[in-house]
């Protein structure tokens, strides 16, 4: 909770009473203190003017350039919240830099920041910053910078602070009962009330960074900082109108300001005093009895090292949004040029971000700007907008936004990017009014069957491989997915889908890598050596036709595949190779004897010869004639080869064997070849 808190609520208040320079003091010391506040601030004019001819010179220019940036002091918005908590403005290497510029040479006896080492102990991490990493010996360039990206606090807006507490970024010699090291202890004037001495556990350069970055974000109420045990820091409110005092003399009066982020508030918890007229006509001097300096102090110190306070809006951004305020709401950082893609310019808001480029000025925001930068913004593979996001009308309706390489779709499939070159297939297939709806998600690149890109769309998948798109949907897509897409058997598809009526008969054929997914009724895969032989055969415009089966696997003969088709089947074996055969009494005779799992085994060939055909098998031969198609296998048909087979003086079988009282006969043409166990096979004519 608010065990780490530097200071109880009332000591905060009378802490930056006294740092400002208008605490509980008698009315000399305060005028003392306060005259030297301005001393300092017009000292660091001086550095900053630099024109080194004469110290009236000096100062004249100096005036003039303070009263020419007080000029935009707003009392309501001193700092735009986007400035405040910036912890990435300037790494520890630019810090050091400008610490060496604004105290090039250390005078002895004075503070000099730039030299200065101390070491950084672990910090658990809070609502208010993340955790620290203990380090030895850091320089406070480091120290800054490592506080400003834990706490996600500018640290232009620590230097500031700095500053225009101890001058210790310019460095200053001590005052009377000052030393050196009392100045680097209370760097910040954390934990030094008005009216007691300084708490030595807030003593440290650490502890007073860390601190004062700490309390800037505490004071905006960040989550986890409500409830029980936590003070509530209500009495700077944003956005409701309330009196901020001129000077720690409630006499000298009060203005009602309407203070308009975070940041400002924050600022009027460290310092709760608004500057008076006689203040900011002063510049970097004294105003009157009245006048107050630490919130002018801290405008002049940044607008005059790192520039505006604010964020600015120009040119064609401006004009653009100037048209959707409402939209896109106010800036949160300065515009930013980016060179890739063309060049152009972005500037983030609060709702949103508006570009600038050859193409257009354009806004994007909600999912698709999330998208986008997620996918690089335009440097990346995107590049800039090019038209603002329209509404679609697809299935369930969504949003679309077009940049220069590509489109993001939102809809209830998802935020998606389609980019080329499957953006112009996703564009011939109807965009999302078509058949492959809205896109599903990002394109994605596998290394599976030589690699190619896809990308899932509500009705199918577009696939990019060797530079070829296609698409593939329906039934098609099912079976694909069932055979776990391009990581299974059938690889990568290799074209598009083609509609075919083949005998009367309607279906879709799709080609991948290891073979071809058919639809009719059903849908099937034909792969591998089954696959290559019914193309080669023509697929379903040849002798084939349509598969009626899926591809089955077979043990027996040393094992296989088979399949069927409306016109015949194709076989698959390692010793008797891979064959097809049409429908045909053949077919049926092999069929009716169990295919592979019968006595004649597995296809090795199917012949023609004159006066019909001959289909050899593992375990037999099917001869079909005019007589029709009859098996023969073993002895019998180890004799009819001796006899020349249907060429030879027995002819075409006429009859399947038959078996009776221990003897097998099988009728021919020209006659007949009986077998018996004693006897063996002996042919005879009729």
């Amino acid at each position: 909770m608010e065990g780490r808190r530097p200071l109880r609520v009332r000591e905060v208040r009378r802490h930056v009473r006294r740092r400002h320079g208008a605490g509980r003091m008698s009315a000399r010391s305060r005028s003392t203190r306060i005259r030297r506040i301005a001393a300092i601030a017009a000292g660091i004019g001086l550095v900053v003017a630099g024109v080194g001819i004469t110290a009236v010179n000096e100062q004249s220019a100096k005036a003039a350039a303070a009263a020419a940036v007080l000029d935009g002091f707003d009392p309501a918005n001193i700092i735009d919240d986007a400035v405040m908590f910036n912890g990435s403005t300037m790494t520890a290497s630019e810090i050091q830099t400008f610490l060496n510029g604004k105290q090039p040479t250390c005078a002895s006896g004075a503070t000099c920041l730039r030299t200065v080492k101390v070491d950084m102990p672990a910090m658990t991490a809070n609502p208010m910053c993340k955790a620290i990493a203990a380090k030895k010996s850091q320089t406070a360039a480091q120290v800054i910078a490592a506080v400003g990206r834990a706490c996600n606090v500018n640290p232009q807006v620590i230097l500031v602070m700095l500053q225009k507490e101890q001058t210790l970024v310019t460095g200053r010699t001590p005052y009377s009962g000052e030393t050196v090291s009392l100045i680097y202890r209370k760097a910040t004037g954390l934990g030094c009330p008005d009216t007691a001495a300084c708490d030595p556990a807030k003593y440290g350069l650490f502890n007073q960074l860390y601190g004062v970055a700490y309390w800037l974000v505490r004071y905006t109420t960040p989550p986890g900082t409500t409830g029980s045990g936590w003070t509530n820091y209500n009495w700077f409110p944003v956005g409701r109108t309330n009196g901020v005092l001129y000077h720690p003399n409630a006499a000298c009066g009060a203005k009602a300001i309407t203070i308009k982020n975070k940041a400002t508030a924050s600022l009027y918890y460290y310092t709760p005093y608004q500057p008076n007229a006689a203040s900011l006509a002063a510049g970097w001097g004294l105003g009157n009895g009245c006048s107050s300096y630490g919130n002018r102090n801290f405008f002049l110190y940044f607008t005059t090292w790192f520039g505006s306070t604010h964020t600015v809006v120009t040119g064609a951004i401006n004009t653009y949004w100037t048209a959707h305020k409402s939209t896109y709401g106010n800036p949160t950082g300065n515009a930013v040029t980016i060179t890739a893609n063309g060049g152009g310019t972005s500037q983030t808001f609060q709702k949103g971000t508006i570009y600038t480029s050859p193409a257009g000025s354009v806004g994007v925001a909600g999912s698709v700007l999330t998208k986008y930068n997620a996918l690089g913004g335009p440097g990346g593979n995107l590049g800039w907008p090019r038209r603002a996001a329209v509404n679609r009308t697809g299935t369930n309706g969504g949003t679309a936004q077009a940049f220069q390489k590509g489109t993001v779709y939102v809809s209830t499939a998802g935020t998606a990017a389609v980019l080329a070159p499957i953006y112009s297939t996703f564009g011939a297939n109807g965009y999302e009014l078509g058949s492959l709806g809205w896109p599903a998600g990002d394109a994605v690149t596998s290394s599976a069957h030589g690699g190619a890109t896809w990308q899932a769309f509500q009705g199918g998948r577009v696939v990019v491989a060797s530079g070829k798109a296609t698409t593939v949907t329906g039934k098609v897509l099912a079976i694909w997915k069932a055979r776990s897409y391009e990581a299974g058997s059938l690889g990568w598809p290799t074209g598009n889908a083609t509609t075919l009526t083949v005998a009367g008969k309607k279906g879709v054929l799709q080609s991948f890598q290891t073979g071809v997914v058919t639809v009719t009724n059903t849908a099937y895969t034909v792969t591998g050596s089954v696959g290559k032989n019914y193309l080669s055969a023509g697929g379903p415009t040849g002798y084939l036709r349509w598969p009626i089966s899926a591809n089955a696997q077979q043990s027996a003969g040393g094992g296989g595949w088979i399949q069927q088709f409306s016109n015949g089947i194709v076989s698959s074996n390692a010793k008797a190779g891979v064959h097809g055969i049409s429908n045909s009494p053949t077919l049926t005779r092999y069929l009716g004897l169990k295919g592979p799992a019968g006595v004649l085994g597995w296809l090795k060939s199917n012949t023609k010869v004159s006066g019909g055909k001959v289909a050899a098998f593992t375990g037999g031969n099917i001869y079909a004639s005019s007589k029709g198609a009859f098996s023969m296998t073993g002895p019998i048909l180890t004799k009819y080869l001796q006899k020349k087979g249907q060429a030879g003086v027995l002819g075409w079988p006429t009859s399947q064997p038959v078996v009776k009282n221990g003897t097998t006969t099988q009728t021919f043409q020209h006659g007949r070849i009986t077998w018996t166990k004693s006897g063996g096979a002996k042919a005879s004519r009729t």
